[in-house]
């Protein structure tokens, strides 16, 4: 007599856990694999969907966790601030002293989601935009913060000015074109010499200290070498405004793919689109990917309720 061949395991067999956002019960691969935030000392109870609708939800609302160096009374120590970059309580190039996130979902936890647990937790939209408020809230609540100026760089570092008061306002007085010089190669100050006053004054340069990049703090441009800001900004004035007509014709010509955000151009036909570079299907109109190729965000096309549940949305 042949043995009895032995039952394959289902989906249906894996064991379930309760989700307490949907009140669903879902297998374990429909949850992540780290709670929301690294202050968390729950179980993981929030399903993948439902923490991506939580931050989602957040964001668009504002409702963010806040705390300024003000309201956190004195600020924090190299040695602390080390500590905690390493435990994962603050980021690098960031403010130690600042609080800025989304809180946990959890109802009784008081963890904070911070800028990586975010990122991990939400679609590369919604954290873009997290990341632009969350940048906008760190340069508005600390005295002398500069993000750096290069692009590819997302550094920033306070700033403390090496100019004194009248050699700021004398700098910002000087409006003509004048020369610039450096003294000699040593490791003195570059200064600035204007034809009207050729007492030198030295140049205030913030230094990146992630990726080395120069920025003149006069004029919150990249260092230029041997010109005033007056006359640096006179000289790219042309370029920059060709270079912003360029940036306006490409954003009304193209529209970001939801999946990867390479920017696309549409040549004619119907709004269902594919991109080359990640394959995602998205309609044009709304610029949301399909789902199962047949609904989007569009008001007439959007998936209907029982087809939501269905799929677990």
């Amino acid at each position: 007599m042949a043995p009895a061949a032995k039952k394959r395991k289902t989906a249906r067999d894996a064991p379930k856990f309760l989700c307490l956002s949907c009140q669903t019960e879902r297998t374990s691969s429909q949850f992540p694999d780290y709670n929301p935030s690294a202050e968390c000392e729950h179980l993981i109870h929030t399903c993948k969907n439902c923490l991506k609708k939580w931050v989602e939800v957040q964001v668009e609302c504002s409702a963010f966790v806040k705390k300024t160096a003000a309201e956190d009374g004195a600020g924090v120590d190299a040695a602390e601030g080390d500590e905690r970059v390493r435990k994962g309580e603050v980021e690098e190039g960031k403010p130690n002293s600042l609080l800025f996130g989304i809180k946990c979902p959890h109802p009784d936890c008081k963890g904070v989601m911070r800028n990586v647990n975010v990122e991990m937790g939400a679609t590369k939209k919604v954290y873009q935009k997290f990341a632009e408020i969350e940048r906008k809230f760190i340069g508005d609540s600390t005295p002398g913060w500069r993000w750096c100026l290069d692009p590819s760089c997302e550094a920033g570092q306070v700033h403390k000015s090496t100019l004194s008061k009248q050699e700021q306002e004398r700098q910002a007085a000087a409006k003509s074109p004048t020369k610039r010089t450096k003294k000699g190669k040593s490791k003195e100050a570059p200064v600035i010499v204007y034809e009207d006053n050729p007492a030198p004054i030295q140049a205030d340069i913030c230094t990146c200290h992630a990726c080395g990049s120069q920025a003149c703090v006069s004029c919150d441009r990249p260092w230029h070498e041997g010109e005033t800001c007056d006359g640096y900004q006179i000289r790219i004035k042309d370029r920059m405004e060709e270079e912003d007509k360029a940036l306006r014709e490409i954003q009304s010509a193209t529209k970001p793919c939801p999946g990867c955000a390479k920017r696309i151009q549409k040549n004619g036909g119907c709004p269902n689109m594919n991109c080359s570079q990640c394959d995602t299907n998205f309609c044009w109109n709304c610029a949301s990917a399909y789902i199962r190729g047949r609904w989007c965000d569009c008001p007439h096309n959007r998936i209907p309720t029982h087809e939501r549940a269905a799929l677990g949305l």
